[in-house]
């Protein structure tokens, strides 16, 4: 899953077919060790924003590495990518890790992105969406959806809360289409998102009022990390230390930019400035992302039996996966810095 305005994607197709990042790395590539990076989505957008920090202040040169940025031609590719060799890391959501895992795909998490599920529905101004009504206000509603691995998995949760089957609403699956779009324009009554993809949309279209929103984990979807950073078991077993590199780098960006909002947006539209989106979405996005990055310990990347538990005994209970597997079979924090 990535859930973006359509202008944006088609605005960085250029940008996937290259498959480049801009760096500014100064060094002989002969005296760095390369990684390529695999994004989770055909084109940047602001939770690129770590990777791009870390070029930008040196954090890999520093490391040692040499980080490549490829972008995906859809959002299912990036675990096959790690899997076939074409990237060493990847961006990818924890719904795609327990699919791929549960399908014999030798990849594992070697850090949380998020630390929290901030998907949600999304209404015009004015229209409710609540809790305790939530079995009449989706009855019979149109819902957006792009396809993507999140959302197929999220939504069973809220029509179970609701009291709903699927026979009872209709998804509207469009996966190059446009959530937000669709939604003021009155094609679909509620669309599907993460709040911090959505809400700098909402507030780019100048429409007045304020967006109906209510969080998924309000109405029964599990409340567990969105993305994390993967790798491969082979990799993993045979590079160590660049697997150590890569984490303390992107750690010391994570920090920087979690603090430094501002001057981190402005520095990925530098570094994507045909990426579609505006100075103002990047900011917004960024900054709506940054409280999602550590848990209830202020810990940035930590991993944990439970959210991996938790994740698998949801994806099974609605039939995404066949059988749910040990948590070790998920992830490892043995790559994490220290502090």
């Amino acid at each position: 899953m990535k859930i973006r305005r359509f202008s944006a994607v088609a605005a960085s197709v250029a940008l996937s077919l290259t498959s480049v990042v801009t760096a500014s790395l100064h060094a002989s590539a002969a005296s760095l060790t390369t990684v390529t990076f695999a994004y989770d989505f055909p084109g940047p957008d602001f939770e690129l924003t770590p990777i791009v920090v870390a070029q930008d202040l040196g954090f890999f040169k520093a490391a040692g590495l040499n980080v490549k940025v490829v972008f995906p031609p859809n959002t299912s590719t990036t675990t096959q990518l790690l899997a076939t060799g074409g990237a060493q890391i990847g961006f990818v959501t924890t719904t795609d890790m327990g699919v791929a895992v549960n399908a014999g795909v030798p990849v594992e998490a070697i850090g949380n992105y998020s630390m929290e599920n901030n998907w949600a529905l999304f209404a015009k101004p004015g229209v409710s969406l609540t809790a305790a009504n939530i079995h009449k206000e989706l009855a019979g509603k149109r819902i957006f959806s792009y396809g993507d691995t999140w959302t197929e998995a999220m939504l069973p949760f809220v029509l179970r809360y609701a009291g709903l089957t699927s026979s009872q609403v209709k998804v509207v699956t469009n996966p190059t289409g446009n959530d937000l779009t669709d939604l003021l324009a009155g094609k679909v009554d509620i669309s599907t998102s993460t709040t911090n993809y959505e809400l700098p949309g909402f507030t780019g279209s100048k429409t007045k009022g304020k967006e109906s929103q209510l969080l998924g984990i309000s109405v029964g979807a599990p409340n567990i990390p969105v993305w994390v950073y993967a790798t491969t078991h082979s990799f993993a077993k045979a590079n160590p230390a660049t697997l150590k590199a890569f984490m303390s780098a992107v750690s010391k960006a994570t920090k920087w930019a979690s603090v430094h909002s501002t001057q981190a947006a402005a520095d990925f539209t530098k570094a994507y400035p045909k990426s579609g989106y505006t100075p103002a979405y990047n900011l917004q996005g960024w900054q709506l992302t940054v409280p999602f990055l550590t848990n209830s310990k202020d810990q940035y990347f930590t991993q944990t039996n439970a959210q991996w538990q938790t994740l698998a005994t949801a994806l099974k209970s609605i039939k995404l996966i066949s059988k749910v597997p040990a948590s070790s079979t998920y992830y490892t924090n043995a790559f994490l810095p220290a502090s």
